[in-house]
């Protein structure tokens, strides 16, 4: 048997059972391509198929734009960081010894991973102001030098718990307790000196810098507070590490129950 005929008989059996218009029909759908005596038939896919397949890359566009030009859509590693930051301000909530001091302030700056509480509850409270990276909006800029109402990292403190009236600044003290608002002040402190996307002129005056010996953190320089952190940042260290190893420990045991693995 011949190759033309082989495919012929092929064409034949992939036509759909009945006589008359449906088999002219279907041999309607051989198209012109042949390669070595082989014709091809036009099977078309399903439309549900070709419908998933279009919606799905026009639905891509949206969701690209969404999560990774700019939209208000989160990325993982942000939502990641979103809930760190919510656990952590709920620890410090339940924390009463860290004090409102310079001190305290300047140590917590510096640390990235206490800074997450105070991130999380800038971005949901004072970004509509100050903008999510603090360059400022209808608010003042909080990235440099110059302030309307703070002279030294305490002065943060007061102003967000008391407020400022006359620059629409809400008091912050009914809502927040001591701790966070002392995470809260800490974030504020670190913002400083950083580059934001689109900074407002300054406003008010330029403030000296805020160096480890005018926060008393200092070693060997008489301020007034003993060299290294002070005792409330370590207290505090010690419960937010241990309940943050302690959060690890059930997200593990949780991962290992998902994947069939005995946790004991």
């Amino acid at each position: 048997m011949s190759v033309e005929t082989t495919a012929e008989a092929s064409v034949e059996t992939a036509k759909p059972r009945g006589a008359g218009s449906a088999g002219r029909s279907s041999e309607a759908r051989i198209l012109d391509h042949d390669c070595d005596g082989i014709r091809e038939y036009d099977n078309p896919m399903p439309f549900w198929w070709s419908a998933l397949f279009w919606c799905s890359i026009l639905f891509s566009i949206p969701y690209f734009v969404f999560y990774h030009l700019g939209g208000v859509g989160t990325s993982n590693s942000e939502s990641y960081e979103t809930e760190v930051g919510e656990f952590y301000e709920l620890q410090a909530a339940k924390l009463g010894n860290l004090k409102p001091d310079a001190a305290t302030i300047m140590a917590l700056s510096l640390d990235k991973q206490k800074l997450l509480a105070g991130q999380n509850m800038f971005k949901a409270n004072c970004a509509t102001c100050h903008a999510p990276d603090g360059g400022g909006k209808t608010g003042p800029n909080l990235t440099d030098d110059f302030y309307i109402n703070v002279r030294r990292p305490e002065d943060i403190f007061r102003v967000l718990r008391d407020g400022v009236e006359a620059k629409g600044m809400p008091k912050w003290g009914k809502r927040f307790s001591e701790p966070q608002l002392v995470l809260l002040s800490a974030y504020v402190a670190g913002l400083r000196g950083s580059a934001p996307a689109s900074p407002l002129k300054a406003q008010g005056d330029e403030v000296a810098a805020w160096t480890a010996v005018s926060a008393g953190v200092s070693t060997g320089v008489s301020t007034g507070v003993s060299a290294g952190p002070s005792a409330e940042t370590t207290a505090v260290d010690m419960a937010l590490d241990a309940a943050v190893g302690t959060q690890a420990s059930l997200r593990d045991q949780s991962a290992s129950n998902e994947n069939g693995l005995d946790p004991r």
